[in-house]
């Protein structure tokens, strides 16, 4: 099983992990612009590449890192209750900035109030029960655009973007029946050091887990993503898993307690939605978390966050015909290419959806599927130029130009592509 995977490399990782990270830093403190008192738990991220973040503290104290090329972005510092504040990085001081949010009006008859008690755990287990009739119970397909971007300290040393089709059933069955048509591929040239025998560590332990009798989730990287941070898919008709009614993320149990703490609510359309952080920690410091919507129970956004940042799974999910299909998807897990093993050293893979698409349905065939073993880094695909000049998910995500500037030192992204690409 992937987790097996993960946990054979945490143990490994944490032994050889590289000591120091290369990056700028700002410091401060978050405070009611109202009456200056601190804001806890904002949460601060680029506005161009909201994958670098970090949250405030207790008492709105932050630390945010960034490499330098992130100089002249924009910082947006969000918090339930509050508006949204950009601010320019080249206008902080390296430290000491106090930086003052405005409350959000609400008018009386919108706000909901969390009742007292064990609310949050109730809320919780509804949501969870709620999973049958919040989710796809039928064939569905969403076109996609999946990007991945992969960083060493200050740099970014490797691009892959695809468009695709997703072809998914009921939400009941797991992931083995997923079908994901590639219909582009793009990638840059790899500028980080590769280390060919960790690719053959990787397939030992691979090996190891197959012989177990365990299951191994895919060497695909598109179908993974997809399939592991989507994760009502399946396991949550299993009692014990995750997403289980007795799964013991979210509940606990007496020997590793699960801590819950609501961090607030906002407001969407007519739902009130609320953010719940959870943790084996206490208190939750909000790295992880539930946006539970209080109408229906549904979970539309959940972020889960290892507090050393090595790995971290997010999903947003939107609302149609009263069912809930992804929106957005994002994995950041170590980029395992080397024995320089950091989270300086990350892959950050995210898909973009448009709306679902639930009738008259032209199936995906298998020969025309991803294979669940096949690696899309190869020489395979072939290069569609014009395809990409006109696709719209380009348009309305383009690409960092911080990412542009470290992969182009050499060449060209455009003639990196072609190089990658099927002669």
């Amino acid at each position: 099983m992937r987790f097996l995977i993960c946990s054979f490399f945490f143990l490994w990782v944490h032994f050889v992990k590289a000591q120091n990270q290369k990056a700028n830093s700002i410091s401060g403190v978050i405070i009611d612009r109202e009456d200056s008192a601190p804001v806890p738990f904002a949460y601060l991220y680029l506005k161009n590449y909201p994958d670098f973040s970090t949250l405030a503290d207790e008492q709105g104290e932050f630390m945010f890192y960034f490499p330098s090329q992130f100089m002249d972005e924009m910082l947006v510092v969000s918090r339930i209750g509050y508006e949204k504040k950009e601010v320019s990085i080249s206008s902080l001081s390296a430290t000491a900035n106090k930086l003052s949010l405005q409350r959000q009006l609400l008018l009386l008859n919108e706000v909901t109030v969390m009742p007292e008690g064990n609310s949050i755990e109730e809320m919780i287990s509804k949501a969870i029960d709620n999973i049958p009739k919040n989710y796809p119970d039928k064939r569905h397909q969403l076109r996609g655009f999946y990007r991945k971007v992969s960083t060493n300290y200050e740099e970014f040393t490797k691009l892959v973007e695809a468009a695709v089709l997703v072809e998914d059933v009921s939400y009941k069955k797991d992931g083995l029946s997923l079908r994901i048509k590639l219909e582009s591929l793009r990638q840059s040239d790899e500028l980080g050091e590769v280390d060919s025998s960790m690719s053959s560590l990787k397939q030992r332990l691979r090996d190891q887990i197959k012989a177990s009798g365990s299951t191994i989730g895919p060497l695909n990287e598109i179908i993974e993503t997809y399939q592991h941070n989507n994760g009502f898919r399946g396991d949550a008709y299993h009692s014990k898993s995750w997403f289980g009614k007795d799964g013991d993320r979210f509940m606990g149990i007496p020997e590793l307690p699960t801590y819950r703490r609501f961090m607030g609510e906002e407001i969407v359309g007519n739902d009130t939605i609320y953010q719940i952080a959870f943790s084996s920690k206490d208190p939750p410091n909000g790295n992880s978390y539930l946006k539970i919507n209080s109408r229906n129970y549904a979970i539309v956004e959940y972020q889960f966050r290892l507090a050393s940042g090595e790995f971290e799974y997010f999903a947003k999910f939107r609302e149609v015909d009263g069912v809930y299909y992804p929106e957005m998807l994002r994995n950041k897990e170590l980029r395992l290419i080397n024995r320089d093993v950091g989270a300086h050293q990350m892959d950050i893979s995210t898909f973009w959806f448009d709306m679902p698409m639930t009738e008259d349905l032209k199936k995906i065939r298998a020969k025309d599927a991803l294979g669940r073993d096949e690696e899309v880094v190869s020489n395979k695909y072939e290069l569609d130029s014009s395809f990409w000049k006109g696709y719209d998910f380009i348009k309305k995500y383009p690409l960092d130009s911080a990412v542009i500037r470290s992969l182009e030192k050499e060449k060209s992204l455009e003639q990196q592509f072609k190089c990658n690409a099927k002669d």
